[in-house]
């Protein structure tokens, strides 16, 4: 057993430092150290690894069960942005003043796991003021699917549709290189008027070839290890870095807005990252206030996290969060109600 508790003690040290590591995720730029976002992106696998030790230092009475407690405990807010603790009359909530989703749509059915037709009726039965699209398909067309909504406006593909009318709209633009897309609307409701804000932030833009290599590495039947980690990875840094600067530039358009604001979208990055940490800054998350249970919204085939988020100002008060697991596109729908303070 002493042979058996050094091994387990090197790799509970090691553990530890990562969980500790992924904690920094949220407050380094990954374009100063790229490494911070990338245990931050590991965050689920660190805790469930230091929450296993901890029950086996445990179980052998040891005082490192003491400090891998302490560590696990250190993270305690970032827990409670993965995994909602509301009740189920707090999730449900009351009546809002606002009512709206968002939703990426994969282009509606170009991918073989997309429902064209329960995108279009799902979107349309939608009983809210407006909803934000991501990855919505080029062209008119996709317009007349959705006829509800009186009020559109588009920019790349995040979309807004919307049944109250638009005082102004516009988009936000990013240099050469990044992939982002963000589209604005100040939407007219019947006691105030807020700012919303739809994004798609860069994605890992990992292809066919990629995920071949994703699903040898995690089938153990890759012949080149170390080059598929290093194709990986390569993809991994280059879009955090890209998103941390995305994040930057809507950031500082939010602050200029005369109204109150509302962001949502497909951010590609999960509570434990930069880009959110930026935007979340004087807002708050519609999941953490009314939220119950496992957030993730991701069901493609790379592992599921919480990657779509809906963020508003301290103006609004949110009074129910649902994440819709329907199945009509590789993202759940989130939705959320809100009160005007």
């Amino acid at each position: 057993m002493k042979i058996v508790d050094t091994v387990v003690l090197v790799v509970s040290i090691a553990a530890t430092i990562g969980l500790l590591g992924s904690y920094t995720a949220p407050y380094v730029d990954p374009n100063v150290f790229y490494p911070s976002s990338l245990l931050g992106l590991g965050y689920h696998y660190l805790l469930l690894g230091n929450l296993v030790l901890f029950g086996y230092w445990l179980v052998r009475w040891r005082r490192m069960a003491l400090v891998s407690l302490a560590v696990i405990l250190c993270g305690y807010p970032f827990i409670r942005t993965y995994y909602g603790f509301n009740s189920d009359e707090e999730a449900g909530g009351a009546a809002g003043d606002v009512s709206l989703m968002s939703y990426n749509i994969c282009q509606m059915a170009l991918r073989d796991s997309c429902s064209r037709e329960g995108i279009a009726g799902y979107v349309e039965a939608f009983d809210g003021d407006f909803v934000c699209l991501q990855e919505f398909p080029k062209g008119e067309s996709a317009y007349a699917l959705f006829p509800s909504y009186v009020e559109r406006w588009r920019h790349g593909d995040a979309a807004i549709l919307s049944r109250r009318p638009f005082a102004s709209r516009g988009s936000v633009s990013f240099p050469k290189g990044c992939s982002a897309s963000c589209a604005y609307a100040d939407i007219v409701l019947p006691k105030d008027t807020v700012r919303v804000y739809c994004v798609h932030l860069e994605s890992y833009r990992l292809g066919r070839k990629e995920q071949k290599i994703y699903r040898e590495l995690t089938g153990g039947t890759s012949d080149d290890i170390s080059q598929g980690v290093k194709t990986i990875l390569g993809r991994l840094v280059a879009a955090n870095k890209n998103r941390a600067r995305e994040a930057a530039i809507i950031k500082r358009h939010m602050r200029e807005s005369p109204h109150p604001v509302v962001i949502c979208g497909d951010f590609n990055d999960t509570p434990l990252s930069y880009p959110y940490h930026l935007l979340h800054q004087d807002l708050r998350d519609s999941f953490v206030e009314k939220g119950r249970g496992l957030g993730n919204t991701y069901i493609g085939e790379f592992p599921s996290f919480r990657i779509d988020h809906i963020l508003h100002d301290a103006a609004l008060e949110t009074v129910s969060y649902l994440r819709d697991t329907v199945l009509y596109s590789d993202h759940y729908a989130i939705q959320a109600k809100m009160k005007l303070k």
